[in-house]
């Protein structure tokens, strides 16, 4: 009796000593910056909320029928694809081993890709072992079905690098994945083609060996005859087909020929002439809505400044329009598919920029159906902020724009971020960014800017960003901070500044040319040595190693790789002041973690303060939940000691991530 009675004494000691203990490890950090010790700060919001929400729900896709949808979600400790039956919302099956997922588009079966096959899934009948193997046959590396043939007896087309590394071949298989035939070989120059309702190839895009500043566009104009050119198109240009019509005598495409910004056009292939259907003068052409590649009609498409007006252009696009406008006055699309019959189509809304609620639009029956909502925003309404779509000048007085992210509950100067996005030819949009709301809630503001050289906006701006890396490209990001003190919002002794990839490039050259400005960086997956870089390219980049070369120059050139090293951090890092976070993978194919191990190692010979967080099993990005918990934290911690925002301190999830993944 006495041993149980000094027993369950130490039990009790031990577990006050352990609860102390996690009290103690998970209190917050507060910030010490003024301006944030002042500010009515909302709560903070715990990393496990953020990134190991086992209520998050993802990837929202309906059957052919409409009765199924299947999305990604978790259960107990893993994550699972999970398909529900709409009208009585019961789950009919729980699939626990997948990489990838979407509906057959013929049938409510799903495809599920798994360890690099693809299997039809029976929702009714879903276990592992009636599952059907149809991954298309006979390619040894990598494949992609580029679409869906409208009829379920038509043969899938199959894009394929098998033949050679840099250049795709056309294929066909069976739907079961059966019988394989060549359609069409590449001659070693083609981008792509443009393909008939009969699979026939009516339109393609070549890059000539002669001239590497243009695009050759040809038509096959029937069965019967050759290829013969149609037009060039200057690299500089944004152009691509969307659609031919049967008797092949127009096509729609995405052109800026003749104007700054990327309009819908349809345009005759008799004599190339263009009518425009859509246009922004703000911004290029966002999304195409077209249910059916084939019939000889674009359905709509959503305006690409804002990703909020949607423009019909067929009866049935206008009855999806008329749903849309039904929708709360402030949202922002994601993202949308559609069945192949045009009936169905599902959509991420994101209200206010702020969270998501899945939409079941059924045109055919004229409603809008909401399903699932993630109910984080809900949970945490009163603590996320609402980004805004800012324009601001360069000092060259050229306008460009921004999303800007501003901390809550502050109202004097305070620390602030730069983000600059990856690519560098792509752009960030008006969005939820679950990432900035993350640094929002720690007392930072976010300013995300589209810098010159972005795409998207049009091409003089993109243009203006050619063969200025370093210079009026790097000069954006200056720009941008100094706007950000000019408004109040920053304080010029807390600004730091992030990006990944072509961002983690500016990143860390912003700490080598301009420290006066910035305070510390956070620099993820970076280009650290663009000469290296284009020395050696991922070998996809193939006929496309163009669009770097716009940027950075020609690794033959001597004159061009000069300026290269000239302007790449790894070579500035004498320069170097304040403190920079590397963040890579050392599974990255396309800079190479050798980017990152190099710069450090100088670094640290050289007595500067550079960490870095590095991941076994990652590559370009792409985050698996337990290391986006430790990127989360690792920057936290960082920049609560540099730039004085808050921390939410050691998270509970973190002594369970070794047993959960």
């Amino acid at each position: 009796m006495r041993f149980l009675k000094y027993f369950l004494g130490l039990l009790s000691i031990i577990l006050i000593a352990g609860l102390v203990t996690v009290w103690v490890m998970e209190r917050n950090t507060p910030p010490t910056h003024p301006a944030l010790v002042n500010a009515d700060l909302p709560p903070i919001i715990p990393v496990r909320d953020f990134y190991a929400d086992r209520r998050a729900t993802w990837g929202h896709a309906v059957s052919k029928s409409g009765t199924y949808v299947a999305y990604g979600g978790t259960k107990l400790t893993e994550q699972y694809v999970f398909i529900r039956d709409i009208a009585s919302g019961k789950i009919v099956a729980d699939i626990k081993e997948w990489d990838d997922f979407f509906w057959d588009p013929h049938m409510d079966a799903l495809r599920v890709m798994l360890d690099g096959r693809m299997w039809r899934v029976d929702p009714n009948n879903p276990e592992r072992d009636t599952w059907v193997d149809v991954t298309p046959r006979g390619f040894q590396s990598g494949y992609h079905l580029p679409f869906f043939p409208q009829s379920p007896d038509a043969r899938q087309v199959v894009l394929s690098y098998g033949r050679q590394a840099n250049v795709a071949d056309l294929y066909t298989v069976d739907q079961d994945g059966q019988n394989k035939e060549l359609l069409v070989e590449n001659e070693g120059r083609t981008q792509y083609w443009v393909l008939n309702a009969q699979n026939q190839p009516v339109l393609r895009a070549d890059r000539p060996e002669d001239n590497d500043q243009i695009v050759e566009f040809f038509i096959r104009p029937s069965e019967d005859q050759d290829w013969i050119p149609l037009f060039e198109v200057s690299l500089n240009e944004r152009f691509y087909f969307l659609e031919v019509s049967a008797d092949r005598t127009y096509a729609y495409a995405v052109s800026s020929r003749g104007r700054d910004k990327a309009a819908i056009v349809r345009i005759s292939l008799n004599d190339g002439t263009e009518t425009v259907l859509f246009e922004n003068p703000k911004a290029d052409a966002g999304w195409v809505i077209n249910f059916d590649p084939f019939d000889g009609d674009l359905d709509g498409v959503l305006d690409g400044y804002d990703f909020a007006t949607f423009v019909p252009l067929t009866d049935r696009g206008q009855k999806l329009a008329n749903l849309i406008a039904e929708l709360p006055k402030e949202f922002v699309v994601d993202s949308a598919n559609w069945t192949i019959d045009g009936r169905y189509v599902y959509a991420h809304i994101s209200e206010n920029a702020l969270g998501y609620q899945f939409y079941l639009f059924d045109l055919e029956a004229e409603t809008m159906t909401a399903l699932d909502r993630w109910d984080f925003s809900d949970r945490y309404a009163e603590s996320l902020s609402a980004p805004k779509l800012i324009e601001f000048q360069a000092r060259d007085g050229m306008t460009l724009n921004g999303i800007l992210t501003q901390a809550k509950g502050v109202s004097e100067a305070a620390p602030v971020l730069v983000h600059v996005h990856g690519g560098p030819a792509s752009l960030q949009r008006l969005e939820y960014h679950h990432w900035f709301q993350f640094l929002a809630n720690r007392g930072y503001s976010v300013f995300s800017i589209n810098y010159r050289g972005s795409a998207g906006f049009g091409k003089q701006i993109q243009a203006a960003g050619f063969g200025q890396f370093g210079r009026a490209m790097q000069d954006d990001v200056v720009d941008a901070a100094q706007w950000l003190i000019d408004q109040g919002i920053a304080d010029p002794n807390a600004i730091g500044v992030i990006g990944g990839s072509y961002g983690g490039y500016a990143s860390a050259l912003a700490m080598t040319r301009d420290p006066e400005m910035f305070a510390a960086a956070v620099s993820e997956v970076a280009m650290l040595d663009v000469a290296y870089q284009s020395q050696h390219p991922p070998y996809f980049w193939g006929l496309n190693l163009y669009t770097f070369e716009r940027y950075f120059g020609n690794a033959d050139a001597p004159e061009d790789v000069e300026v290269m090293r000239e302007f790449s951090p790894i070579n500035q890092i004498e320069n170097l002041q304040g403190p920079v976070l590397l963040i890579a993978g050392r599974q990255d194919r396309v800079v190479g973690f050798e980017q990152s191990e190099r710069f450090l190692q100088t670094a640290q010979d050289l007595g500067k303060d550079v960490e870095m967080l590095d991941f076994d099993d990652e590559g370009h990005g792409n985050f698996s939940w337990t290391n986006k918990v430790e990127r989360a934290r690792t920057v936290e911690d960082f920049l609560a000691d540099h730039l004085g925002g808050r921390s939410g301190g050691w998270d509970l999830i973190e002594a369970a991530i070794p047993y959960l993944d």
